[in-house]
């Protein structure tokens, strides 16, 4: 449960804007072949994990990189295991920021009457979260609340669409609307596209951990190559097929915010309330463990009954809780922030380190009995995902800086309101779907 859980995440909500850039043929084909070199990679990282000796009974990504190299140079093990840790939890640290203002929309959009800011909205999801995280010390540790994830994550696809077949795009302003097969493509388009394939579909800095969890670790092909990816590709393609189908080459931000202010917009937005909390949940035990293993490891057991351990597991899920909120509204450009992050470290953490872990293991373990065999033909598709992650980050990493600069000037102050969206007033949503009344309002006051 775990597995599908993590892997299908917030990302797949801007399908079908990554579609658009792509045209819908070219873009399933893309999301497709995306989703098997995610698999794939993943499959390298299980066959590191149980067929490394050194690797044996590893519970971190960290220990996973330090075990994959315990016979290279000493240099180079610390090299991996410090990329590894940084890239690992800057980018959880980046996602459970997001997560929680996410979920501050998502309040403001179920209570879009109350003119109540994104900030404070935010601050109530993480108080509303903070039972279930000083409670919850392993991933399945709440296991209804992971199929619960599952569920509302299909909500928030599935209600935007139901809404557009049952009712209509007519709200949409639709007359420049073009829908491709393959779309003009441009480097700007295509690489946006694949960072937010490649963004919304990886797992790999999460799947040692959710492997530390499993009864049995040789069941993880078995879940994730003939469960998990299956539901993926559904997901993905419904989606990113289904948002393009409806509104083209305007396809923009996430599927949810296309919607009127109603009852329609309330029941998609309790559903990514619900998601992202319980995806900062599954992310926060990572990095709530990882504090307290490093601030107080007589405690880091998670089966330690002791009410000191269970206090210094507050204390850790407490001050990240703070931090990640105070990040999230104290940087006013923390959304593009988050994407430069990803662009960086999604890459590296999730497809090159990996990749690397695999090349080490093979190498040093060569000659041993039951050594891993790779094929010539799987070696020449590892290379070209090393290569195809190397473009997405370095150009990725450049397209995110400078949208940045570029966005500069436009950025709010910090903790700055940010009611657009969440308020069905002209004042702060005029560009909203079904406030076209509004330019309406603004004409008639100029008379």
């Amino acid at each position: 449960g775990i597995i599908v859980a993590d892997v299908v995440g917030a990302g797949i909500l801007g399908m079908p804007h990554a579609v658009a850039q792509l045209g819908w043929l070219l873009g399933g084909a893309a999301m497709a072949a995306m989703l098997a070199a995610n698999v794939h990679i993943s499959l390298l990282m299980w066959k590191v994990r149980v067929s490394c000796p050194d690797c044996e009974g590893v519970r971190t990504y960290i220990g996973l990189a330090r075990g994959s190299f315990a016979k290279a140079p000493r240099w180079q093990r610390n090299v991996v295991a410090m990329a590894t840790g940084a890239s690992q939890y800057c980018f959880l640290f980046g996602l459970m920021g997001i997560y929680l203002l996410s979920a501050g929309t998502g309040l403001g959009m179920l209570f879009y009457g109350q003119e109540v800011c994104l900030p404070t909205w935010s601050a109530v999801a993480a108080i509303v979260l903070l039972p279930f995280a000083g409670t919850a010390r392993e991933m399945g540790a709440y296991q209804s609340l992971v199929w619960i994830n599952v569920i509302t994550l299909c909500g928030t696809i599935l209600i935007p669409l139901v809404y557009y077949i049952a009712v209509g795009t007519q709200e949409l302003d639709l007359s420049s609307a073009r829908w491709y097969e393959v779309a003009p493509l441009t480097a700007t388009g295509v690489l946006s596209a694949l960072s937010t394939f490649t963004f919304g579909m990886t797992s790999q800095f999460m799947l040692t951990e959710i492997m530390a969890e499993m009864k049995d670790v040789n069941e993880l092909p078995k879940a994730y190559a003939h469960i998990s990816a299956p539901f993926q590709l559904c997901a993905f393609m419904v989606a990113g097929l289904g948002g393009y189908y409806f509104m083209g080459s305007l396809s923009a931000g996430m599927l949810n915010e296309n919607l009127p202010f109603g009852a329609p917009l309330q029941a998609a937005a309790a559903c990514l309330l619900v998601h992202m909390l319980i995806s900062y949940l599954i992310k926060g035990v990572v990095f709530s463990t990882a504090v307290i293993r490093r601030a107080a490891p007589n405690f880091a057991n998670p089966d330690d009954p002791r009410k000191r351990s269970l206090a210094a597991w507050n204390g850790a899920v407490i001050s990240t809780l703070v931090a990640a909120w105070l990040l999230a509204n104290l940087v006013p450009f923390f959304g593009d922030l988050v994407d430069l992050l990803g662009a960086s470290c999604t890459p590296l953490s999730c497809w090159v380190i990996p990749i690397l872990m695999f090349m080490r293991c093979t190498y040093d373990h060569r000659n041993a009995e039951g050594r891993l065999k790779v094929h010539c033909l799987e070696w020449l598709l590892i290379a070209l995902e090393m290569a195809l992650a190397m473009v997405l980050m370095v150009l990725g990493t450049y397209s995110s800086v400078q949208n940045i600069v570029g966005h500069w000037h436009e950025y709010g102050a910090p903790f700055s309101c940010h009611c657009e969206g969440i308020w069905d007033t002209c004042a702060c949503s005029a560009g909203h779907v079904g406030m076209d009344w509004c330019e309406a309002l603004a004409a008639n006051a100029t008379r």
